[in-house]
This record gives C-alpha cells, sequence and structure tokens, in this order.
C-alpha cells in the first residue's frame, strides 16, 4: 500500500472520528470496578516523547502490543518506529528489534504465544512480515515462495489463535508506470502452503483480518472514497470452500453506491463487521445524510448473508465498527452525535440493547479515541487516543495505548 494511500484511509477514519478509572480488586471474588490503564510509559511512569498507537490484544487481555514512535518506552530506541508489547498486566514493556529496522503494525493471536509485525529498512527501501514467538523469542520472516513477482508488503498480518495460519498483503515491484499489483495471501506456517485470497489486483490491499481458525479472511480492496476515484469494496475468502464474497453488497447482491473499509471478522467467523458510507446496503433512507463523511457501523451474518446497520443511540449518529466479540453477538463502537460532539467508545449488545462506555474521561464524559480492539473475552478493550484527561497526570499531549479492563 503506497504510504499517501495510508494517509488518506487514516484521514477518513480520523476524520470520521473527529466529526462524530477504577479501584482494585478487593477480597477474592470481589468484581472489579472497571478501570483505565495507560501502558505507552517510560519504566518510571513518564508518558511517551511522541505518539504511540495501533494496539492490539489477546483472546483473554493479557498480551497487549502497539507501535510507537516514541524513543524514551526503553532505553537505546534508535529507529523512527518500534513495536512495543506487554505479556501479562504490570509485566514491563518489550521492545521488536530487528537491527537497523523499524518496526510496525502488530497484531497479536488469539493464544497470546505470537506476534506479528512489518518492519522497513531505510537502507533497502522495503518492507517485510515478521512472526515473532513470545515465548522462545523466535522471530521468523513471513516469505513464502510466491508467483508472479509476489511478496510480503506493508500491513497488518493478522494469525490464527494457534499461529499455524497468517494471512498478508503481497505486491509486485512497481512497473514502468509507477503501478504495482497487489492481493491477499493466506499462508499455513507449518506446510508452507498458499492461498490466494480472491484475485490480484492493481487496487489497493489492506486491512486484513482472520477468524482464529484460519479459515476465513477479510479484507479491503480499493481506496477510501470517491475523492481517491476508487471506491473500496470489503472481500471474505474462506479458504475450504475457495469462495471470495463482498460483503459490502444490498440484500439483492447490488454493488455499495459508495466505499467500505475496516472489515473486523469474529473469531468464529460467523460475521464480517465494517464501515461505509454507502447509503444503498440497506433498506429506507439513511438517516445520516448523504455526505461522504456519514459513516455507519455494518454487521454481515456470513452464514445467512443477512446485513444489518448499527445506528448510534439516535438515528442520525456517526457509528464506526472496531471489532466483534468472539460469536459477533456483541459491537466495540466508535460514536458521535448528528452535531459532531463525541459519544465516545462503546461496547454494545444488540439484543438486549446495553452499552457500556470504554473510553470515559476523569470526568466521566466520554473522551474520543482512534483505532481500537477487543479480547474474545469481551472483558477487556485496547485503544489509542490523544485526549489528555483519560487518566491522572498525562500530560505529554500526543497518542497514548489504553487498556480499559471491564471487570
Amino acid at each position: 500500500m503506497r504510504p499517501s494511500a495510508r494517509v488518506s484511509v487514516t484521514a477518513a477514519v480520523a476524520a470520521a472520528l473527529t466529526c462524530l478509572t477504577g479501584t482494585a480488586a478487593g477480597a477474592a471474588g470481589e468484581e472489579r470496578a472497571p478501570r483505565t490503564e495507560r501502558i505507552s510509559v517510560a519504566p518510571d511512569g513518564t508518558g511517551g516523547n511522541h505518539h504511540s498507537v495501533d494496539p492490539t490484544v489477546s483472546a483473554d487481555g493479557r498480551v497487549v502490543a502497539f507501535m510507537s514512535s516514541a524513543t524514551n518506552l526503553i532505553p537505546g530506541t534508535d529507529v523512527p518506529t518500534s513495536v512495543y508489547y506487554r505479556t501479562a498486566p504490570g509485566a514491563p514493556l518489550e521492545r521488536v528489534v530487528v537491527p537497523g529496522e523499524s518496526t510496525m503494525v502488530p497484531r497479536v493471536s488469539d493464544s497470546g504465544r505470537h506476534l506479528t509485525f512489518t518492519s522497513y529498512s531505510a537502507t533497502t527501501q522495503k518492507y517485510s512480515v515478521h512472526v515473532l514467538d513470545l515465548r522462545t523469542g523466535r522471530v521468523e520472516p513471513v516469505a513464502p515462495a510466491l508467483q508472479g513477482g509476489y511478496r510480503a508488503d506493508y500491513g497488518a498480518a493478522p494469525l490464527s489463535a494457534d499461529g499455524r495460519y497468517v494471512a498478508f498483503v503481497a505486491e509486485t515491484a512497481a512497473d514502468d508506470n509507477g503501478r504495482s499489483r497487489c492481493r491477499v495471501v493466506l499462508l499455513d506456517r507449518r506446510t508452507q502452503r498458499v492461498w490466494r485470497a480472491g484475485p490480484a489486483t492493481d487496487r489497493d490491499c489492506q486491512d486484513v483480518s482472520m477468524s482464529a481458525d484460519g479459515r476465513k479472511v477479510a479484507y479491503r480492496v480499493g481506496y477510501s472514497g470517491p475523492s481517491d476515484g476508487d471506491e473500496a469494496d470489503i472481500l471474505v475468502y474462506d479458504r475450504v470452500t475457495g469462495r471470495t464474497v463482498q460483503a459490502d453488497t444490498t440484500h439483492d447482491g447490488a454493488p455499495a453506491d459508495r466505499s467500505a473499509l475496516s472489515p473486523v471478522l469474529s473469531a468464529d467467523g460467523s460475521k464480517v463487521g465494517f464501515n461505509s458510507v454507502a447509503t444503498n446496503l440497506v433498506p429506507g433512507t439513511d438517516p445520516n445524510g448523504d455526505t461522504s463523511t456519514s459513516w455507519n457501523a455494518f454487521v454481515r451474518d456470513l452464514r445467512t448473508g443477512a446485513l444489518q446497520r448499527h445506528d448510534g443511540r439516535s438515528p442520525a449518529d456517526a457509528t464506526l465498527v472496531s471489532d466483534l466479540s468472539a460469536d459477533g453477538s456483541k459491537l466495540l463502537l466508535n460514536t458521535a452525535d448528528a452535531d459532531r460532539r463525541t459519544l465516545g467508545l462503546v461496547l454494545r449488545d444488540p439484543r438486549t440493547g446495553h452499552e457500556e462506555l470504554l473510553s470515559p474521561g476523569q470526568d466521566g464524559k466520554p473522551v474520543t479515541v482512534g483505532r481500537a480492539a477487543l479480547s474474545a473475552d469481551g472483558a477487556t478493550a485496547v485503544f489509542d487516543s490523544y485526549h489528555p484527561h483519560l487518566v491522572p497526570d498525562d500530560t505529554n499531549l500526543i497518542g497514548d495505548v489504553f487498556v480499559r479492563t471491564l471487570s
């Protein structure tokens, strides 16, 4: 993915979001109050001296990783960006090191044992994808033999829960006109078997998500919106059946009239969530209006094909789905009302209508956050935010990574 394309997608989500802490456990058996912790800090508790973003979390909420351009989180940091992780609550941060290379875009397996990341060499000006075994410390490159000049490129590379399967974006070198081709690839790390998740394209490929068993992969093809001249769609590939289906279509299979991005698969592979400014995906008038910034959250049931739009507390609210619970029954949503005032990050159960605010400031009011992820057990959420009032003593006024423990 070209750096300019990455910026445009990030800007689109950031624009939508812009428009758009508790007591310790007591006696055994007592339920702990929800609490928020900032983890992008130096060993002495000092905040990072530059931005920390893009958190990811294991199924049980214990292992958390993120990327940061701060240089004070661990002494000796000497590259522009690094991936950091901790293996348990309260454990010290550790840094992923590929000598002389920046590391970025981490993803933790559900088991918490494996971590994927992308590295970048300023010398070769090439990206590489790696898998780190957090138990042994071993780092392995993801570099299977691929035909047609494809190689693993920049982007998130999600793993199956056991770390056996990994999905990643593969891209060819640019031709004389500066254009390259990409595709999403699924690799069995045990046998080195490769599956091609859908056709190759000269459009952009990004936002890869995977089910816990490594059977299904969802991803975005195309750019972020009409301004790019190439509207984006959401595809879901099933390696068992070999079928690829488009998730952002209407009930009768018609194409969406506008872009979609940021797909997230439930761990069991039954549902895929995504965000879209399309107005024709479900029947009726879109209450957000017909504008390029009116993002809505959608979830498609991959078993039945049913598609549902998930509105805010008011139908005119803007919503973005950040993650799904293991069975897709709960949604992690970023929300904002019609006046573009923050309603914050919420965990919603559509069956009961219950909502819990996961990003309260110290005054209890909702705070804007960026990327967010949910543990499979639903008890832990991780997110990044530039807001200074989520926890005490946050005075660095830059992006930080937070862990919200619900119980």
